[in-house]
């Protein structure tokens, strides 16, 4: 399905919701989208983006990540 038909099929879902919960957290989803990223979360980007590129090799893989986590709970 390209583009222009996924916007027309939700064009017509949209105009036939009754659910005001949908309409109130998709109202709030337009809101953050024409918001974009506040200027905190573009300096932490770059930050992390600075780092990796500083040293690509200090990552951790998400098994790894899995694990930190479960020796916190």
């Amino acid at each position: 399905m390209d583009i222009q038909s996924i916007k027309v099929d939700l064009i017509h879902w949209l105009t036939e919701l009754q659910d005001q919960k949908i309409l109130e957290q998709l109202q709030i989803f337009k809101a953050q989208q024409e918001k974009g990223l506040s200027n905190a979360h573009k300096a932490l980007l770059n930050e992390r983006l600075a780092s990796y590129k500083n040293d690509p090799t200090n990552v951790l893989d998400w098994e790894e990540v899995m694990e930190e986590i479960e020796k916190g709970l």
